[in-house]
């Protein structure tokens, strides 16, 4: 595996965040894309900031054969995940992830299935209905289904797949960040994830961002930066930025 780290000066242990890039077709991707804008400016407060290149991606390998590629790229993300304890640096009691887009899809699934897993924010992330995502964007994709197939001939695969069917108390706080105007990712799924969320008793909330498209840029990137660090602050009981 391939990616970035960003570390603060000195022992530590510091809090960690792992950023999930959102898709970016493997040709036009540059390490650091899409999730350095996340992670470097909570480096520069005292996390380590840590982003994985996708399976395939800038030299990464390919992913564990068999799956679908989301949870390939779920599987490289939870992998990262526990080569953290390889730093002395890091405090493996207080590892938080951010996705964005369909990185925001990878962090769902890792949620619900590693408990190491303390703090959730996700930027205009896809749907936790994986038939959702599928039928917007897989199917039109060669291999992009992988070997689960189209929701129509497997419906069992997707239920299975999503982690909506598995949100569960206990889990991790859950912060949703998402324009008004974003051109990818309807409204309506956000509003879903949210229910679905707080219907399981799990810590959540969605921040709408008047205007804002499905890339945040300018003053929204800076506030909703700010917002995702301090959400993570609380999550870890640590004082929120002044």
């Amino acid at each position: 595996m391939t990616g970035t780290i960003s570390l603060p000066d000195g022992a530590g242990p510091f809090p960690v965040v792992v950023v999930n890039h959102g898709f970016i077709p493997p040709e036009r991707y540059w390490i650091g894309q899409d999730s350095g804008i996340f992670g470097d400016p909570m480096a520069a407060h005292g996390f380590i900031s840590v982003a994985p290149n996708w399976p395939g991606y800038s030299g990464s390998g390919p992913g564990a054969p068999g799956l679908p590629p989301i949870v390939q790229e779920m599987v490289a993300t939870l992998d990262l995940v526990s080569s953290l304890a390889s730093l002395t640096q890091a405090d493996m009691a207080r590892v938080a992830l951010i996705g964005h887009s369909n990185g925001g899809g990878i962090s769902e699934l890792a949620m619900v299935v590693d408990p190491r897993v303390r703090a959730v924010v996700l930027h205009g992330p896809v749907s936790s209905d994986m038939a959702d995502n599928a039928r917007k964007w897989w199917t039109n994709n060669p291999g992009g289904t992988g070997p689960v197939g189209t929701p129509d001939a497997n419906p069992d695969g997707y239920a299975h797949l999503s982690p909506r069917n598995y949100f569960a108390a206990g889990q991790p706080p859950t912060l949703i960040i998402q324009g008004t105007s974003d051109q990818d990712i309807p409204a309506a799924w956000t509003e879903t994830t949210l229910a679905a969320l707080q219907a399981k008793g799990v810590e959540s909330k969605v921040s709408w961002y008047p205007g804002a498209m499905h890339d945040f840029a300018g003053n929204n990137l800076s506030a909703a930066v700010r917002e995702q660090e301090n959400w993570i602050r609380h999550a870890f009981g640590m004082p929120a930025l002044l």
